[in-house]
């Protein structure tokens, strides 16, 4: 569905150089001076807030983007990456076997293998059955104290209520990784998981074959908090808290419509902090997420999107443009984004009618051969959004992203006349400058020719991490 792509652009935005999607040439029209379909022109900000031309944006982004890349060298994850190189050699099958174990016990069969098909003859039989089974993953059942001893994994202690795996690297150094859960477990029906398994005999002079079509219903019981910690000579390296509240879910379905849930998650690897600490919903009222990723004092990206404005930390509430709160909140899926990139690079705005949206993208889907009704969808779509680039938290809109409809070339193949070229219409996000200079797509803009620096310190950042967990 074209919804994904449209979030999968928004991401390309919001990661600078980190998200850049194309590499090279390009099928889509090139940039154009003139401004093509709908869209939002810049606007507002303060007196004394000027325009910035399309080279001096680009200039600023690229410096933006380099600066991210290189807070987070591969060199910092150096000591971690040896340690875990360490581990991989040493002998789990014992831990192996001990989760398989626990994992096989929580696996029960709903019912009989139900007969779906069968055939025979004078030699030969076969019978198809469906069967059904459910699987509930509960961390709490997996809790011991393993030991290195003799280059292998040992359980020293079952009769604890914590997970814990203890060795020496090397050097000597004691590690220690710790997981231990608190408060009630929710049953959470997350997916279900489709498998097949097929047997054959021979029996009194026939061949009998089984297929089996097995369906599996995956339940985690998911805790009121989750910690994980990975220690070095009891000084810590990684540290992982997850809290969950889902008490309003009566059963293993989370009804959308009905259910509230609320989450927070912290991880810390050593000077670096991801932080998810507002996860709310409330059905047809609230919705908000919230995530920062930090290194030291320095916040790298925040991330936030919410049906109100109390969602949105520090944010830019001139840019947001008037909102009636009465009629805005999350009655018809509204939604607020901010993304800001080193407190230097912001991509804000609003969606209305998320659903809208949706269903006016798979319109023009359904309408791609249509020249007039293919744009009337993509139009439609773009009245219900408003987003735009800003630089240093100042309200003034210097470009805006849209959606724009682009003639393209298909191929398809009938019986009568073979395969046959033909025209359909699609879109792609486009980003058109404040100061009315040109409008591009995304892949036309962030590519190696406008972000040469950008793209080498990506390749470079590549290589660096590949041959960091390289064995």
């Amino acid at each position: 569905m074209k919804i994904i792509k449209l979030f999968a652009a928004l991401s390309v935005v919001a990661m600078l150089g980190l998200g850049f999607s194309s590499c090279g040439d390009d099928d889509n029209p090139a940039e154009s001076s003139k401004e093509q379909g709908s869209g939002n022109q810049g606007g507002g900000g303060n007196e004394g807030d000027s325009f910035m031309t399309k080279a001096e944006q680009t200039t600023l982004l690229e410096s933006t983007a380099r600066e991210f890349i290189a807070m987070a060298p591969a060199s910092d994850f150096k000591e971690l990456a040896t340690m875990f190189k360490e581990v991989q050699q040493l002998k789990a099958k014992n831990v192996e076997n001990w989760a398989e174990g626990i994992f096989d016990n929580a696996i029960t069969t709903l019912g009989d293998p139900k007969l779906i098909y069968s055939y025979t003859d004078y030699d030969y039989e076969y019978y198809s059955y469906e069967r059904r089974f459910k699987s509930a993953f509960v961390l709490a059942n997996y809790k011991g104290h393993f030991e290195v001893q003799n280059g292998k994994w040992i359980l020293v202690d079952s009769n604890v209520d914590d997970l814990k795996f203890t060795f020496k690297d090397s050097n000597n150094a004691v590690w220690v990784l710790r997981a231990e859960t608190n408060g009630p477990y929710k049953n959470v029906h997350m997916f279900d998981l489709h498998n097949s398994d097929y047997e054959s005999s021979y029996v009194d002079n026939k061949y009998v074959s089984k297929y089996y079509y097995d369906y599996e219903e995956c339940v985690i019981a998911i805790p009121k908090t989750l910690n994980v910690t990975l220690t070095k000579d009891n000084n810590q390296m990684v540290k992982t808290s997850v809290n969950a509240e889902l008490n309003d879910i009566t059963g293993e379905e989370f009804d959308i419509s009905k259910n509230d849930i609320s989450a927070s998650m912290d991880i810390e690897v050593k000077d670096y902090r991801i932080n998810v600490s507002q996860v709310v919903y409330k059905p047809n009222s609230t919705a908000a997420v919230n995530m920062t990723i930090a290194k030291g004092s320095t916040q790298m990206l925040n991330v936030a999107i919410s049906s109100d404005l109390s969602g949105i930390p520090s944010v830019n509430v001139s840019a947001f443009g008037h909102i009636d709160s009465d009629t805005w909140r999350n009655t018809e899926g509204n939604a607020l984004l901010k993304i800001d990139i080193l407190g230097k690079v912001q991509i804000q705005g609003k969606a209305t009618k998320i659903h809208a949206i949706a269903d006016k993208l798979e319109a023009a889907r359904k309408n791609r051969e249509s020249e007039s009704d293919f744009k009337s969808n993509i139009n439609d779509a773009n009245d219900y959004l408003d987003l735009g680039l800003y630089f240093n938290n100042k309200s003034l809109k210097q470009a805006t992203a849209y959606l724009e409809t682009f003639e393209k070339t298909g191929y398809r193949y009938t019986y009568s006349y073979g395969h046959q070229s033909y025209k359909y219409w699609g879109w792609d996000m486009v980003i058109k400058f404040g100061d009315d200079s040109s409008y591009s797509t995304m892949a036309n803009y962030f590519n190696r020719s406008n972000f040469r620096g950008v793209f080498g310190d990506v390749e470079s950042l590549i290589e660096n991490y590949s041959k960091l967990v390289k064995k």
